[in-house]
């Protein structure tokens, strides 16, 4: 098929933006870089910051939630290859062969965006955590009363920051691709909301990764979840207590 529905849409955009495209030689040289891996490798390094953010302030399922965002990515990798080769829309170039086209054409198909869906699914996994309550922190447990959550344990500022930040840099990635003559738009909207779709199913598999983290947490292995010195699941440290103190319970 040379070009998926809605057909007039998709050539109409594609053509005006390769117009725009030609008359902006300037910007020719980054955009080429930008999308063909400048901007994949800035949408996976905010989404390694945020992680190590999760990692650093010892919030083990807020990590392990992003792990699940990671996950449901690669899935959706494959699945686009599915469907690409269910839908089978040639590349944009192939019906419109006077476009510029600023990166080396492809043999594959063109719906949908794998970029967008790298782009789609690590940034609905940071905006996943950011609603996610996995912030919070367990109060230990004291004079035999049970683990309680944390009123406190708001998402951090930075993490807000870098969602935003990943947001506009993966729908600059899909404009991109747009832009460089490789898509249609059709392409990069249904690799975004593909990846979407997918990371939002894999992320119902959170109370399972809370549970991997109860289990994980306390042993070696915790490490790759939180730094050092956090002993509770998503939590506090538990307080040392001061020279000259009695433990808590035993009599003076």
């Amino acid at each position: 098929m040379r070009v998926l529905p809605p057909k007039g849409l998709n050539n109409s955009i594609y053509l005006n933006l390769n117009h725009f495209s030609q008359h902006t030689a300037w910007a020719h040289g980054f955009m080429h870089n930008y999308a063909l891996w400048l901007g994949p490798v800035l949408v996976a390094a905010v989404f390694v910051a945020t992680y190590t953010v999760a990692w650093w302030r010892r919030a083990p399922r807020a990590a392990a939630l992003l792990i699940l965002g990671g996950i449901g990515t690669i899935v959706a990798l494959g699945l686009n290859q599915v469907v690409g080769h269910a839908a089978k829309e040639l590349r944009p170039y192939v019906a419109h062969p006077n476009a510029l086209v600023l990166v080396a054409k492809a043999n594959d198909y063109s719906f949908p965006s794998d970029h967008s869906v790298i782009a789609g699914g690590l940034t609905v996994s940071i905006l996943l955590v950011l609603g996610s309550g996995a912030w919070r922190r367990r109060r230990p447990a004291r004079r035999g009363l049970p683990d309680a959550e944390a009123k406190g344990g708001s998402v951090p500022g930075v993490v807000k920051v870098l969602a935003a930040v990943n947001l506009v840099v993966g729908l600059f990635l899909c404009f991109a691709r747009v832009y460089v003559g490789a898509h249609y738009p059709g392409d990069v909207v249904a690799g975004y909301l593909l990846a979407a779709v997918v990371v939002l199913a894999v992320s119902l598999l959170r109370p399972f990764a809370y549970w991997a983290v109860d289990v994980v947490e306390p042993t070696a292995a915790g490490i790759l979840l939180r730094r050092r010195g956090a002993v509770r699941t998503g939590g506090d440290p538990t307080p040392e207590p001061q020279l000259g103190s009695a433990p808590v319970g035993d009599p003076q």
